[in-house]
């Protein structure tokens, strides 16, 4: 009985040793999309009502706009090198999300200073595309 549960033991720490290596290859990271996908995800946010009408939307009602487009000035600055006024552009569209998060825009914040948020986060955003639209990744995949 102690033989046989010895070789059950021995059985199952060979078929773990055997599966300890790697089953197939690395996942590697995904490659990064570039600009031309950054710029078709903001064409996506720039039809939003909070973007198209932001005097007539309440502005906690943004908050899921919002929080989709605080992730575009870091991704923009990525591809700013060499290009001043994308990186100007993302610094503007960062000033005015500090502006709607430090108002408390998504909760019981001041309408008319958090509408004014919105209507200048909205125009940031444009200005931050036209910058986009204008680098040649963008522009060869695009034409």
């Amino acid at each position: 009985m102690r033989t046989r549960a010895c070789v059950v033991l021995a059985a199952a720490l060979f078929t773990l040793t055997g599966c300890s290596g790697e089953a197939g290859p690395t996942p590697k990271g995904t490659p990064d999309p570039g600009p031309a996908a950054l710029a078709r995800k903001v064409t996506v946010l720039r039809a939003d009502d909070c973007h198209t009408a932001p005097t007539e939307v309440r502005p906690a009602d943004c908050e899921k706009y919002v929080t989709q487009v605080e992730n575009i000035p870091g991704n923009a600055h990525k591809y700013a090198t060499g290009h001043p006024r994308l990186a100007e552009a993302a610094d503007t569209l960062s000033s005015t999300l500090r502006a709607y998060r430090h108002n408390n825009c998504a909760g019981s914040g001041d309408a008319d200073v958090c509408t004014s948020a919105l209507t200048d986060m909205a125009s940031a955003l444009t200005d931050l595309h036209t910058e986009l639209s204008a680098l040649p990744d963008v522009t060869a995949q695009s034409g």
